[in-house]
């Protein structure tokens, strides 16, 4: 909560406070109007409060909201920290007030990570951050896997396309045997590059985009890689996930990078808030295509079964498919709302569409004779029956899960919402995370046991599907608070997402479900850090 300290006085910089009255009380020394929390009496400063923050949110928030939300988050980082940290050492002073659970935890080794939790049975209580790396410069609000999960891309604030290898993974060019970058031009457009540059097995990339030395290289590793005396992460049990420096670097957005897609030949779509959406191979060093819009593209997807159709949301309320080849718009729906989120099922023939006033609607996607069609089947408002929440606040991700006809939305009212997807009908709510005002996306694991999701707080949390204990609800909808969480990054977690399970030849054999899971996240500092639950 933010404190008036004179509602009559109206002052704006220090030349117009009334004289007697003393401006240090209202402004710091460079002129920003100071405000104060109520709760922890901590006074900050208004430019101190204006962090990065979700670009949907800040752009159409009043500064009400946008103070309130800054408070808020604020608060999480002026919280009392654990006692135990999971980047420091025991302390044998502290063992001795922790639970007997807690002194198995930090006796494992530093890099070992604190699993708070309520349930009885802990599965992620033998999870190390293994790998850490500076990947971009701000925020990072997106992170994907491509369908052979082989290759990670991140994009963020920084407008930077990057494309990251899983160790142990493969080399990803061996499936590139023929010419993609012309695969959905066919003699059709006009914007194809001159001259396509075609990338030898071990490219990098220099900050430029051109291609660097080796020597050039091997200083960007070192760059990128964040050594373990920094980051005090020396595990007993080290693991590299991704190699240490992108695979690809991607440069031409002139603004922010909010989502990116992957095709199942290795294509990317990025979406930007420049108003385009631009079409990449990690083959090539430029861009193949370029999509422009009218206003920010919050969302992007393939087509699962038709690699040249792609479908885009943004915030002028259309959704759009797109004919990548024609490159022009072959279906829409307009009047939809602020468009911030969408999902496409495994078939390509559902789509769901998230809005900034928290409308979940679904559509079909069909093509009949050639001609594609968009019709709307079916629409709810994503909120609680009571109380604060009782009206839809902007939905940040949907996900459907996988083999099943259910799918999750994220709200900025801190709710993950299970709905199935013929009836509408809510199965389960989990709570536990914090999300006022940023854009957090969910995420299930391959084999939708586990939910997913970063939050405010700093933290990463984990739902089973099934949950070990569940309470009588008398009828009402499940409630799931059964979550595991640590404590992830120093910074709001904007990205969370279950990476392949690692194979290691020194692991013994597993019986729990959640041993190997590695999970990727990223957050508001620009890092990439990777964690793994190690069976021990």
């Amino acid at each position: 909560m933010v404190e008036d300290h004179d509602s009559t006085l109206n002052v704006v910089n220090p030349q117009k406070v009334p004289s007697g009255v003393p401006w240090k009380n209202f402004f710091d020394s460079d002129g920003n109007l100071i405000v104060k929390n109520l709760d922890t009496g901590e006074k900050t400063s208004v430019k101190d409060l204006e962090k990065p923050v979700d670009p949907v949110f800040l752009r159409f928030a009043t500064q009400e909201e946008q103070l309130s939300a800054a408070m808020t988050v604020s608060t999480f980082r002026t919280q009392e920290k654990p006692r135990i940290s999971f980047l420091g050492k025991a302390n044998s002073s502290l063992m001795k007030r922790t639970p007997l659970r807690d002194k198995r935890n930090v006796t494992k080794g530093v890099g070992h990570v604190k699993i708070n939790s309520k349930k009885a049975q802990v599965e992620f209580d033998n999870l190390f951050i293994v790998q850490a790396l500076r990947a971009h410069d701000g925020p990072i609000w997106s992170l994907k896997l491509n369908e052979k999960r082989n290759l990670l891309a991140s994009g963020g604030q920084d407008a930077v396309l990057r494309v990251w290898l899983l160790c142990g993974q493969g080399n990803p060019e061996i499936n590139w045997n023929q010419d993609y970058s012309q695969i959905f031009y066919n003699g059709k457009g006009t914007d194809e590059p001159k001259k396509q540059q075609r990338l030898g097995s071990e490219p990098s990339f220099s900050s430029s985009g051109t291609l660097s030395s080796s020597k050039e290289a091997t200083e960007k590793d070192m760059e990128n890689s964040i050594s373990n005396r920094e980051m005090n992460i020396q595990t007993k049990y080290p693991r590299q996930v991704l190699k240490p420096r992108p695979f690809r670097e991607f440069m031409g957005h002139k603004l922010d990078i909010l989502d990116v897609a992957w095709s199942k030949n290795d294509f990317i779509l990025s979406a930007s808030m420049d108003k385009t959406v631009r079409l990449w191979h990690p083959s090539v060093n430029e861009a193949l295509r370029k999509f422009q819009h009218s206003d920010f593209i919050t969302t992007v997807h393939f087509h699962p079964m038709e690699e040249g159709i792609f479908i885009s949301g943004a915030l002028d309320e259309k959704l759009r498919v797109w004919d990548i080849a024609e490159k022009k718009v072959i279906t829409f729906k307009d009047r939809l709302g602020l468009i911030t989120a969408s999902s496409i099922s495994r078939d390509g023939k559902h789509l769901l569409v998230g809005t900034y006033k928290g409308l979940c609607k679904s559509f079909q996607l069909k093509q009949d004779d050639g001609t594609w069609t968009l019709q709307q089947v079916n629409e709810v408002e994503v909120c609680s029956r009571r109380g604060k929440n009782s009206k839809g606040s902007k939905i940040s991700g949907i996900s459907f899960k996988p083999h099943s006809e259910e799918f999750l939305v994220c709200s900025n009212d801190s709710r993950l919402r299970c709905y199935q997807l013929e009836s509408f009908f809510r199965t389960c709510k989990y709570l536990g995370h914090r999300n006022f005002c940023s854009q957090i996306h969910p995420c299930y694991s391959e084999d939708g046991e586990y939910v997913l999701c970063g939050s405010e707080d700093r933290q990463v949390y984990i739902w089973h599907t099934q949950p070990q204990k569940v309470p009588e609800n008398n009828g009402k909808t499940e409630q799931n608070e059964w979550s595991e969480h640590f404590m992830a990054h120093n910074c709001i977690v904007s990205c969370a997402i279950f990476a392949p399970n690692v194979v290691w030849k020194d692991r013994k054999v597993a019986s729990n479900g959640a041993i190997g899971r590695v999970i990727i996240t990223a957050g508001y500092s620009g890092e990439i850090r990777i964690f793994e639950n190690i069976d021990l």
